[in-house]
């Protein structure tokens, strides 16, 4: 009796000879080892030597496991889309954007305006002769209508409120007795 690693096996039916064949191995980067130098093909050897039951289970166990990834794949896939359905209420409503444009996205455009440091308003840059007084007209921005309307709800003067805090308190100090105490000192000697 030859161990049955050196043994010749025969598969019995095609279909033998084909799984045979799916479990072969292609060997790379030295041959598969110490093992295989010694003992060329003992893999397949053994994998033709074992029984079928065993080999079937094998290959079961192998093809669920793969399976098994897929299956994983697949409930993360579930969760994952529906993650990204709920993503899309996050986007930011175009109701409350900035009406206003940063300077990035300006300079990438191409329609930002640098300006320089003396240039005013009306064109003017501030030299002799060419100069606007921004205090002749506080009211530029606004029609006669609006800023009558603005004047509606236009804060308290705080100069006015610290001129009647201020009169409160003279009022308060004025009007109000103050106590004087008298001190009293007698002569020592006088009252004997």
């Amino acid at each position: 009796l030859k161990p049955f690693w050196l043994r010749e096996h025969r598969p019995r039916s095609l279909r033998a000879a084909v799984e045979m064949m799916r479990q072969a191995r292609i060997l790379r980067a030295g041959g598969g080892g110490m093992a295989d130098k010694m003992f060329p093909g003992y893999k397949d050897k053994i994998w033709a030597a074992l029984p079928q039951a065993i080999k079937e289970s094998k290959v079961k166990g192998a093809n669920n496991a793969f399976e098994s990834h897929i299956a994983q794949h697949k409930s993360w896939q579930g969760y994952l889309l529906a993650f990204k359905e709920t993503e899309k209420n996050f986007v930011p409503s175009q109701k409350f954007r900035k009406p206003a444009v940063d300077w990035r996205r300006q300079m990438e455009r191409g329609t930002m305006h640098y300006g320089r440091w003396y240039e005013g308003p009306n064109g003017s840059d501030y030299r002799p002769g060419n100069t606007h007084d921004r205090l002749l007209d506080v009211k530029a921005p606004f029609t006669d209508a609006e800023w009558a309307e603005r004047k509606e709800y236009r804060s308290f003067d705080l100069m006015k409120f610290g001129y009647m805090c201020l009169g409160i308190f003279l009022a308060y100090r004025v009007t109000n007795e103050w106590p004087v105490v008298w001190c009293e000192e007698t002569d020592p000697e006088s009252d004997h």
